[in-house]
């Protein structure tokens, strides 16, 4: 059973303040975080003492479904399917038998998906799944260009407003690429010789990010944070060269600040897993 106390045990020493209105919502995120606890081998970072505004509370996850667009691989005939193995008319009790990929949907990318000596999802320290947003809105550029890869000037430009960013950082581009989730062939945007154009980071974002700040992890709305051009995936092995994480297919950013927002995210500790879906939610006053 879950309790308002689950969000406080899992991250000891962390104030939460919340409003009554949604304290059932975080309880639930607080259950996901908390199961990765009980598996976390690493030894975990200092935790910075942090709380929760809980105003406003955005649901960034899309729905997963049979339709919902993948990247292409030879062999690989969907990304995600369901069946139900249980019906309440036959067995008394409904249940669904689910076969996907771990990149499916609105998921996690763990750093050892592009990098051997880096950990599994399962191992990932939980006190960097909730940290301050930083949503940097490109969605001008891309206009002009789908191949455009958010620059650290995008990065300089966003701090220029509203200040650095913070430690422990979930940097998130907002390309408004979202729109086209309802058509794969939009949203991985694939022309007549199999090339996808979509935007993502550039690899030497990911390096400043690296070297230059202190970041948790990247977001993108897109269905990969490296551009779709990219074949070599040069942002993934720059990012993954630390224990970072990635998050990929992000619903609703127009619904998000800019700075000031936290990120929730519920994502389940399957053992030896290079990512996984996630439940992915954001906070802000």
């Amino acid at each position: 059973m879950c309790s308002s106390e689950v969000v406080a045990a899992s991250i000891p020493s962390t104030p939460i303040s919340r409003r009554n209105a949604i304290a059932g919502a975080l309880a639930t995120a607080g259950a996901a975080l908390a199961g990765v606890v009980a598996t976390k081998t690493l030894e975990a970072q200092p935790v910075q003492r942090r709380s929760i505004p809980a105003t406003h509370l955005v649901d960034l996850t899309h729905p997963l479904s049979p339709a919902f667009p993948y990247i292409p691989i030879q062999g690989l005939t969907h990304g995600f399917r369901a069946k139900p193995i249980a019906t309440i008319e036959k067995n008394g009790v409904y249940a669904m038998e689910w076969q996907l990929i771990e990149h499916t949907g609105t998921h996690i990318d763990a750093p050892s998906h592009f990098n051997a000596a880096q950990p599994n999802l399962d191992v990932l320290p939980v006190e960097n799944f909730i940290v301050p947003m930083a949503v940097i809105d490109v969605r001008a550029q891309v206009r002009g260009n789908h191949d455009y890869a958010l620059s650290p000037n995008d990065v300089h430009a966003w701090e220029r407003q509203h200040g650095r960013l913070p430690d422990n950082a979930f940097v998130v581009m907002r390309s408004g690429w979202d729109v086209y989730v309802g058509s794969s062939q939009q949203f991985l945007g694939t022309d007549a010789s199999g090339t996808m154009h979509f935007p993502g980071f550039a690899a030497a974002t990911c390096e400043f990010l690296l070297h230059e700040r202190h970041v948790s992890g990247v977001g993108v709305d897109t269905i990969s944070f490296d551009i779709g051009a990219d074949s070599h995936f040069t942002a993934h092995k720059a990012l993954f060269q630390r224990p970072k994480w990635a998050i990929e297919n992000i619903a609703r950013l127009d619904r998000i600040p800019p700075a000031g927002a936290t990120a929730l995210i519920g994502a389940i500790p399957v053992v030896a897993a290079s990512g996984g879906p996630i439940r992915l939610l954001a906070t802000f006053d």
